[in-house]
């Protein structure tokens, strides 16, 4: 009998913390739970500025630890939440970052019939720097590690794909104060704003490895009676 992921309405989970809280690795353990699309705005906005588009050229300044104009941001992922893998639940990675995005995608949520679940990441800024600075890309398919916390099997070399490993621009150490910075001041404030708005929300800690981070994740959602698992045999196609 192989577990089976039910939901009991379609839901966006809005993962929310500090660089480095482990939003991502998250993101995507969920994913693959759920089926639900991962999406990370910042991976979004790096495709564009690789591909050299009219958004990419709007969003540079996310190299240098800024943010993209919020209109780019909100085009970005209103036009990939009209797909149709969408449909049952989303995961957003770290949007809306700003008070301005909220604001105009809440009546988007809406739009889509999708109930917003804040999930906030808790980590001490101390420890913040430190995952930052060892944490690791893959050139390939985005896959994240971290040194110290998420070591790859093999040094420098993908586990899923074999692609090279590398560092981002913004994790350098000269950036990360600036990226903390704008954190606590833009972002912090939309999930308190959430919040106030009767948004439910999980608080999480951030020190918990990727693989408890999910399991507590999707243990509170079965208790807001938000999901289910059911069995089915492997030849039960329905």
């Amino acid at each position: 009998m192989l577990p089976v992921f039910l939901a009991s309405k379609p839901l966006a989970v809005l993962l929310y913390g500090a660089p480095g809280s482990g939003k991502g690795t998250l993101g995507r353990l969920l994913g693959q739970v759920t089926a639900w699309p991962h999406i990370s705005t910042g991976e979004l906005l790096r495709k564009h500025i690789a591909a050299g588009t009219s958004a990419g050229h709007a969003s540079l300044g996310i190299l240098q630890g800024s943010y993209a104009p919020d209109f780019v941001v909100n085009q970005l992922v209103i036009e990939r939440m009209g797909q149709q893998d969408c449909q049952k639940g989303v995961i957003l990675d770290g949007y809306p970052r700003t008070l301005d995005q909220t604001v105009q995608f809440l009546p988007v949520l809406g739009g889509f019939d999708l109930e917003p679940i804040l999930v906030r990441l808790n980590l001490d800024y101390t420890e913040v720097k430190v995952r930052l600075q060892a944490r690791r890309f893959c050139s390939s398919c985005g896959a994240i590690f971290n040194l110290v916390r998420l070591p790859p099997r093999i040094p420098g070399v993908c586990d899923e794909c074999g692609g090279g490993l590398v560092g981002r621009e913004d994790d350098q150490t000269e950036l990360m104060d600036r990226r903390i910075e704008r954190y606590t001041n833009l972002t912090e404030p939309v999930a308190d704003f959430l919040k106030s708005r009767s948004v439910k929300t999980l608080e999480l800690s951030g020190m918990d490895t990727p693989s408890g981070l999910t399991q507590s994740l999707l243990a509170h959602l079965k208790d807001l009676s938000l999901i289910n698992f059911t069995h089915s045999s492997p030849n039960d196609h329905s």
